[in-house]
């Protein structure tokens, strides 16, 4: 498992930059690498694409950098040469080939871990790099999917707002009441539009509730009532009206409806009525709409023939095979041609 810190660098980035590139702690820097700049003259090249941030206007914060460590569990892994490699797919798929970077891998304690310090001002736009609850969650995404993909077990944290790291480590291994507590709110909002409707799906996961001065639930099994008001703002009386208001405002239908909409508005009101009986007629209906509109397209392609259609699906699977493929590489050939700009920018300066 991958566990990722960040904070910003607001003084000076040389010196951070040393401290990672330490060779006695990277073992005499085989696991240093860099994107965009020299791990040498780092600090020089970020404050010249800041220079240039501010000569466009795009200056925003007192940031030098962004400091982010990636630390690994040591039952989970021991090789600072795989360590490395992890660490720098996180980097490129957190920062997208648009920021300068300097990453290592320190070997000196027991548990392995990366240090990336990266440039808070985007070389390819200028744009500084925003450091938030959502882009924090976001990196704990690709960090996860990275570390999946190499075997590795994910512990980071990828939900909604409201939940912080801690809080979402109790929620995995059930420590509190209050963490408990929290958890099942949410699953009761996101399933909800109405006050009542929450208040129901908690009593079904067997929560007593006390309405009074503050809202409060006692979980089963559990001795004293808790308060919402103890939980944080978030889960306060007025929050969870908003949460509520905002669930009935994405549960309304659009006006333009596509099939999929009006193929779920149909069927969830005949579901509604408890009609039975309309819900069977409107479904043998809408099968037969849906096997002529099958058999016409099948007809229009002369796909009618099984051999024919396999080999079409075959063909369409192939075709965007190959269309991701040719993306892949024009995505590549668009980095290397920004960071041969931003190396002439370099040298006209």
């Amino acid at each position: 498992m991958a566990y990722i810190k960040i904070f910003p660098i607001k003084s000076t980035v040389k010196k951070a930059v040393a401290y990672i590139t330490n060779p006695d702690k990277t073992d005499e820097q085989k696991f240093v690498s860099s994107f965009g700049c020299s791990p040498e003259t780092a600090d020089l090249e970020f404050a010249m694409t800041a220079e240039m941030g501010k000569n466009n206007v795009m200056e925003k914060g007192d940031n030098l950098a962004w400091h982010m460590i990636i630390s690994y569990h040591p039952n989970d892994l021991t090789d600072p040469k795989l360590a490395h490699e992890v660490s720098t797919k996180i980097a490129d798929s957190v920062l997208k080939g648009k920021y300068e970077y300097v990453i290592t891998t320190h070997t000196d304690k027991k548990h392995i871990h990366s240090h990336l310090i990266f440039n808070a001002t985007s070389f390819t736009d200028y744009h500084k790099y925003v450091s938030n609850k959502r882009t924090y969650h976001k990196i704990c995404q690709i960090s996860n999917r990275i570390c999946k993909e190499h075997g590795l077990s994910i512990s980071m944290p990828t939900s909604e707002a409201g939940r912080s790291y801690k809080e979402d480590m109790e929620y995995k291994r059930g420590q509190s009441w209050k963490a408990k507590l929290k958890y099942q709110i949410d699953r009761a909002i996101w399933t909800s539009v109405t006050y009542d409707e929450f208040l129901l799906k908690m009593k079904e996961a067997g929560y007593e509730t006390r309405q009074g001065k503050y809202l409060a639930f006692r979980a089963p099994g559990a001795v004293n009532f808790i308060n919402v008001k103890t939980l944080g703002t978030y889960y306060a009386d007025d929050h969870l009206l908003v949460r509520l208001e905002k669930n009935r405002c994405k549960a309304r239908t659009p006006q333009k409806k596509n099939n999929r909409v009006r193929l779920f508005v149909e069927m969830t009101t005949y579901l509604s009525d408890h009609n039975k009986a309309g819900f069977k007629h409107w479904a043998k209906l809408n099968n037969l709409k849906e096997a002529a509109r099958t058999f016409n397209y099948l007809s229009e392609h002369n796909l009618l023939n099984y051999e024919d259609f396999k080999n079409h699906v075959a063909d369409s699977a192939d075709a965007i095979q190959a269309t991701e493929s040719k993306i892949q590489c024009l995505n590549k050939q668009l980095d290397a041609q920004r960071l041969l700009q931003k190396r002439c920018d370099v040298y006209r300066h």
